[in-house]
């Protein structure tokens, strides 16, 4: 079934540093952990519990704002034992027709264009969603999706990719599938819940709300979405207010997919970003109009072509083929962990310095800083990955998930990617690799981590076997010998700070400030 409630496995065990969450929950001068599993939390104590519970929004204020609540102190009570219920059946209903007309129209406008300038964006579209499986989500979620939204998920479920990023709109959000709604409201809702002010929960000025139904989502965390009593599409960013007059901003997600296609057989600029098509004949926005490479035409679903007899028939790669890569992880349940108390110290520290100066000599570089990762959203990239993060980035990210785009770079010019992009990153190199495994592990292998965007394609990784740090480039893979090479990451976050506090170079990188930004420039 699409886009029903996924709960948590039972018996996981999640915690949270409440230092970061909800500082204001905290006795004065302590600290501490609270575990949690499903949706209730404990934080040792009942005076820390009640503390806590003080500090979030109540199970009623949850629910007055759309979102599932969090509990502290107790467990949920059981219902008890259960026997399994038929599956249910759901009345389809029918989009308004004007609506739904104008909706297919500008698809298909958009399927066409792909077909001829972009096919292999055109085969990540995915199918649309079955009538049955969009009225159960409906359903299940307790809420009515606009008919255009809801014609438009009839036509195309989102776009392959992890959160959608086969199909890219302008500000890198991923199309997403009706079923990635839920996951990422959730996220957004938590995060309302533990800072426990409900004037943030305002589908008009606030940060979130749980009625808001997510269409999109880039690598920084912001997220593309549509408000359903209004039926408007706006934009969401961690921390700051939701904007429907942003680049992305339209009266309805109809509005948008005409301003899509008109854009895209035009040439023109939306959301002050052209269409360009890469050499891999996929869909990407750039800042300037560019030439569209020849060669890209083809159909929305790859067909057999005959194979020369005098060449032997291209043999598929096997299933032990794909699973040499390392991206293939077994299916495991998200474990929350978290990193040694020393390793926390070391990192921190680093990021204290850093801070400090970037918010002496480059405000808006320090602005750019994004809030903490909460541990669940670690602990679901890494089941994504079959992955267990260095303790060294798990620290970091549980102090700044990654910075937003144009803000805080590792030298050379690698932006601090959030858990949400790496998980991206990962997952895009992961299926390059698992289409040709021939590229082999000196290319990429499932086993790395990105944690660094170079805005190009490359990256920064760490190996999680050696704790080292190394870079990554689409045009000859993985480098491991070269200035991109740390013995660990709090390594690498240490010489950013020292280079920061003396002004020295950082393996032939000068720290440099112009209009408040921090940039990295060569000796030369």
């Amino acid at each position: 079934m699409i886009g029903l409630p996924r709960p948590l496995a039972a018996g996981l065990a999640a915690v949270l540093l409440l230092g970061c969450l909800a500082a204001d929950a905290l006795p004065q001068g302590e600290s501490y952990f609270c575990a949690f599993v499903g949706d209730t939390m404990s934080c040792g104590s009942a005076e820390r519990d009640a503390a806590m519970a003080a500090a979030m929004l109540t199970p009623a204020e949850a629910r007055s704002i759309g979102c599932s609540p969090l509990y502290v102190g107790r467990q949920q009570e059981s219902s008890g034992e259960t026997r399994p219920a038929p599956e249910p059946t759901f009345a389809v209903r029918t989009p308004d027709p004007a609506r739904a007309a104008r909706v297919d129209a500008a698809w298909g406008r958009i399927e066409r264009w792909l077909g001829a300038h972009a096919s292999a964006t055109l085969r990540k579209l995915r199918l649309g969603v079955e009538p049955e499986h969009l009225a159960g989500w409906e359903h299940y979620a307790g809420r009515r999706l606009p008919d255009d939204l809801y014609a438009s998920y009839l036509r195309h479920d989102g776009a392959d990719g992890n959160l959608g990023d086969g199909f890219r709109l302008p500000g890198g959000y991923g199309l997403l599938p009706v079923s990635d709604m839920d996951s990422v409201n959730d996220s957004n809702c938590h995060s309302l819940i533990l800072r426990g002010d409900l004037t943030d929960a305002d589908p008009e000025h606030g940060t979130w709300h749980g009625s808001l139904l997510t269409t999109g989502s880039d690598v920084a965390g912001g997220d593309l979405f549509v408000e359903p009593r209004t039926g408007r599409v706006g934009e969401a960013a961690s921390g700051e207010r939701l904007r429907y007059d942003g680049p992305m901003g339209f009266p309805s997600h109809t509005a948008m997919l005409e301003a899509l296609a008109a854009a895209l057989e035009g040439g023109t600029a939306l959301g002050g970003s052209y269409p360009t098509v890469t050499g891999g004949c996929e869909l990407r926005w750039a800042a300037e109009p560019a030439p569209l490479p020849g060669g890209c035409a083809g159909e929305p679903r790859a067909t057999p072509t005959p194979t020369p007899t005098e060449q032997p028939p291209t043999q598929p790669p096997t299933e032990a083929d794909k699973r040499a890569t390392g991206c293939l992880p077994a299916r495991r349940a998200s474990v929350v962990r978290m990193p040694r108390a020393a390793v926390t110290a070391e990192v921190n520290a680093a990021w204290r310095r850093i801070e400090r100066w970037l918010a002496r000599h480059a405000p808006a570089t320090y602005k750019s800083l994004r809030p903490l990762a909460t541990p669940q959203a670690i602990a679901r990239a890494e089941a994504a990955m079959g992955a267990r993060l260095p303790d060294g980035l798990r620290a970091s990210l549980l102090r700044h998930d990654g910075a937003r785009d144009g803000g805080f770079t590792f030298p050379p010019i690698h932006t601090l990617m959030s858990v949400r992009g790496m998980r991206r990153d990962w997952q895009v190199n992961c299926d390059i690799v698992l289409a040709d495994p021939e590229l082999g592990a000196q290319w990429w292998h499932g086993r790395l981590i990105p944690f660094g965007d170079d805005g190009t394609g490359g990256s920064l990784f760490v190996d999680p076997d050696t704790g080292r740090t190394g870079s990554w480039h689409a045009e000859d893979g993985l480098h491991s010998g070269d200035g991109d090479v740390w013995p660990s990451y709090p390594a690498l976050l240490k010489a950013v700070a020292h280079a920061l506090e003396r002004g020295e170079p950082v393996r032939g990188r000068h720290p440099r400030v112009e209009k408040g930004r921090l940039d990295w420039r060569s000796e030369d």
